[in-house]
């Protein structure tokens, strides 16, 4: 009985400690919101002790949008007009692209010499997200389909703004447009 008692102590505790695993390591400034609760066209970014924010350019012109981060400034747009598969940052510099048509569930992003993927961890789920290739991280909605909040989770501090914009550009985008009822 005793060694009963122990074990299932032991077990316990173990089970404690996994459970809030996944928020070891998790700097709880590091986030991806809304300004206000569900005000799609405008987010701000909490990112290793520095602040930035994403803008339409004029209220749910989902082609058009701006960022401020690390006191850089830039543009996202669209290829064309809804063309919501293929992105530019900065005239080119970067482009982000889905690597199928109408499928915002796996993006590619190349600039600086990088090549970054971002997917959903699950097909259909966009309440987490992995990005690997030359950079690695996850991000995550703070709460199951709560797409105002997002917590950031990586050594982001090895990025320039504009490698940060892009890659945090997609759930800024996703968010915003499946909310709105454009989803695909």
């Amino acid at each position: 009985m005793k060694r009963f008692l122990m074990i299932s102590v032991a077990a316990i505790l173990v089970l404690g400690c996994q459970s809030n695993s996944s928020t070891l390591g998790l700097d709880p400034t590091d986030r991806l919101r809304t300004n206000s609760v569900e005000d799609w066209d405008n987010w701000v970014i909490s990112l290793s002790g520095e602040s930035g924010r994403f803008r339409t350019n004029s209220s749910e012109d989902w082609d058009n949008w701006t960022y401020d981060l690390e006191g850089q400034t830039g543009r996202i747009r669209t290829n064309s007009s809804e063309d919501w598969d293929n992105w530019e940052l900065d005239n080119g510099s970067f482009t982000i692209k889905t690597l199928i048509p109408n499928d915002w569930d796996a993006w590619e992003i190349r600039g600086n010499g990088l090549l970054i993927k971002v997917r959903t961890s699950i097909s259909n789920d966009w309440d987490a997200w992995v990005i690997s290739g030359d950079f690695n991280a996850t991000f995550r909605t703070s709460t199951t389909e709560d797409w105002d909040n997002w917590e950031l989770q990586g050594d982001w501090s090895t990025l320039d703004a504009s490698t940060k914009a892009a890659i945090l550009f997609i759930p800024v985008f996703t968010s915003s447009i499946y909310i709105q009822g454009n989803h695909l």
